[in-house]
């Protein structure tokens, strides 16, 4: 078995521990083992991307993904709260610079209906989230990156459909589940709503897709 598989098991061995640790109070342990997810999906894209191939905005994007993680901790604090979403947004645009050079070249039809696509989606998660006033800009602004991030990755899915279909459809296939994670963060911050199991199940799915994707090229 390579290094590769046995690192990729230990993350979804501390996945599935996280998981059902969520069933629970918060506690020392549960914050340990989400603050070793990103770490762990960063060695598995440097042991399989090799010196050769690896591309700094995805090591970027996970150093910000994991800084994300401790600060949304304490999801409750607004301060929290602003930084963690800060430190989101700048990872999901380190993915979008990633992924801009396999996105080549640009279907513009799809790209214009994708857009179109997205700015209804946004406003009607917008209407359904409805973020507190000092949040609407931050919710606004983060909406616009997840959303941009999802019509690239559509690209790329285009792009390399017949040089590697497999990299392009893990890339998409991720960007779908962060748009989902995020709308129901976004629920479970704004509207209350209990599911932050389904939240975090999405989340590390993107992250693996994504990351994974990357390594096969």
């Amino acid at each position: 078995m390579s290094l590769k598989f046995v690192f990729i098991i230990i993350f979804g061995v501390v996945s599935i521990v996280y998981m059902i640790t969520l069933a629970f109070k918060t506690g020392l342990f549960q914050f340990i083992l989400k603050g070793c997810l990103m770490p762990l999906l960063l060695v598995i894209y440097i042991i399989s991307a090799g010196s050769g191939n690896l591309f700094l905005p995805v090591i970027l994007a996970l150093i910000f993904a994991w800084i994300g993680d401790v600060l949304l901790v304490r999801i409750t604090n607004i301060l929290w709260f602003k930084l963690g979403l800060a430190s989101f947004l700048i990872g999901h645009i380190c993915y979008i610079i990633a992924m801009y050079g396999f996105a080549q070249p640009v279907d513009p039809v799809v790209l214009i209906i994708s857009f179109i696509a997205a700015a209804g989606f946004a406003v009607a998660a917008y209407k359904v989230v409805k973020p507190s006033k000092q949040m609407k800009i931050p919710v606004l602004a983060y909406e616009a990156i997840i959303l941009t991030m999802a019509v690239f990755a559509l690209q790329v899915f285009i792009a390399q459909g017949s040089q590697n279909q497999l990299f392009g459809i893990l890339i998409f296939a991720g960007s779908l589940c962060f748009v989902a994670s995020d709308t129901m963060l976004a629920l479970k911050t704004f509207r209350r709503a209990k599911i932050y199991f389904l939240v975090m199940i999405t989340y590390i799915a993107a992250q693996f897709l994504i990351v994974y994707g990357f390594t096969l090229v």
